[in-house]
């Protein structure tokens, strides 16, 4: 089963993220704002437009789309920081993020200033602007009654979906959070949002949202350390479940970043350490890259390209039957049960064609799960923060140069950036 999150020129909501003072409407996909606190195109919508129940249907399509461009351009950020991708253009933005040297402040704050379209991978915006939309479509769907929003329980159902997903990689990019002006928060506290939201969904939604929501709550509760909870969730979707997120070739912001970067406009790379994945001797084909034996112009760099992205419009996955397996796995590893996992490994490698895992060590089998999670969710956003959850060591190491001059760092996570902290009284 399949789900187009969003259409091929859908209207969407924008909004300051640090402060949401302003919300403006904005036909034709994930257009970019020019700073953290401008607004584009005032004229277009009066924001009392949007707390007209008429505006619902509306609003929940932005999210949609919001959620999207937020999703695609952190799962490029963490390609590059989580050693998926290296970069091969030796551009000082995408050095930054592949080095793993992070900064609050100025032009090392590109993690805060970038945005979906902008050429280069994307986090704090893009995330707090889904976000807070999100929130905001459920505060104006509490309100608004059923004789007036025919389909309120599928909207609020769907946005929560959204919401939580937000939540959840804010939790996952972000070292801490803060929301709407309130006081700085761990990453705890945007999963356990996260779970909230997600909790929303499920009550209230069906098919292919309400098993999103359980993939998202699995997901959470994984990050949390619940690990038999996070199983309980994810034993409810269905095999062969599948959420994605659509692309095309509309305009800048509606192309599928993980293509753009790479196999256009060869920014970056493949990393050493994903090429030529084999298991048994056999080629593993969740991870299949191509030699182009295109060389980068300016640095000679031969990129290395993703065959699961092998157009503009290739869909993202956003939520899997395979990752809800791989969360239940952990869950049997941790409760003792090895050859439940093993099982459940076993059911991935004869999907994707690839020979039988065997073992009866705790650290093998958790070793073959870790490798699991980077095969079956590659290039898909999740590997930035496993290295985090699972202490992968980093490769290059710290300390290590690069090509272009520049030591490696260990910014495995976003430290609040100075547009959060220069406009939130609760943060000093």
């Amino acid at each position: 089963m399949s789900r187009r999150a969003c259409g091929s020129r859908p209207a969407i909501v924008r909004f300051t993220p640090a402060l949401a003072l302003s919300l403006v409407l904005v036909l034709g996909g994930c257009d970019s704002l020019d700073s953290l606190l401008s607004v584009d195109a005032p004229s277009r919508v009066v924001a009392s437009d949007l707390n007209n129940p008429s505006a619902a249907g509306l609003l929940v399509k932005s999210v949609a789309n919001e959620l999207r461009c937020a999703v695609a351009w952190y799962a490029a950020a963490s390609a590059l920081t989580g050693m998926e991708w290296a970069d091969a253009s030796n551009n000082s933005v995408t050095n930054i993020w592949d080095s793993r040297n992070h900064d609050t402040s100025g032009y090392g704050a590109q993690y805060a200033n970038a945005d979906c379209g902008s050429g280069q991978p994307a986090v704090y915006k893009p995330l707090s602007r889904a976000r807070w939309i999100a929130d905001y479509t459920l505060g104006n769907l509490a309100e608004w009654e059923t004789a007036d929003v025919p389909d309120k329980a599928a909207y609020t159902a769907e946005v929560s979906m959204y919401a939580g997903y937000a939540y959840t990689l804010f939790g996952e990019a972000m070292c801490s959070v803060a929301f709407d002006g309130g006081p700085e928060q761990t990453r705890a506290d945007s999963w356990n949002l996260a779970v909230s939201r997600f909790d929303q969904a499920i009550s209230g939604g069906s098919g292919d949202v309400q098993n999103a929501a359980r993939v998202g709550k699995a997901r959470a509760l994984l990050n949390l350390g619940q690990k038999s909870d996070a199983a309980s969730v994810a034993s409810n979707v269905p095999a062969g479940f599948k959420f994605e997120l659509q692309f095309s070739s509309d305009a800048s912001v509606t192309k599928n970043p993980l293509w753009y970067q790479n196999h256009d406009n060869q920014s970056v790379t493949i990393a050493e350490t994903r090429k030529d994945q084999t298991f048994g001797g056999m080629a593993d084909p969740r991870i299949a890259v191509t030699n182009s034996g295109i060389a980068h112009p300016t640095t000679g760099i031969v990129v290395w390209t993703a065959d699961k992205f092998p157009s503009v419009s290739s869909p993202l996955e956003l939520a899997t039957w395979e990752e809800a397996q791989l969360i239940k796995a952990e869950a049997e590893h941790a409760a003792g049960n090895l050859a439940g996992a093993v099982a459940i490994i076993n059911t991935l490698h004869t999907n994707a064609g690839l020979p039988a895992f065997a073992s009866t060590n705790a650290q093998e089998v958790m070793d073959q799960i870790v490798y699991e999670r980077s095969a079956e969710m590659f290039l898909e956003g999740h590997h930035l923060y496993d290295i985090t959850r699972y202490n992968i060591p980093l490769i290059p190491a710290v300390g290590t140069y690069s090509p272009f001059g520049d030591t490696f760092g260990n910014d495995m996570c976003f430290r609040l950036p100075a547009t959060e902290f220069q406009n939130n009284e609760n943060i000093g």
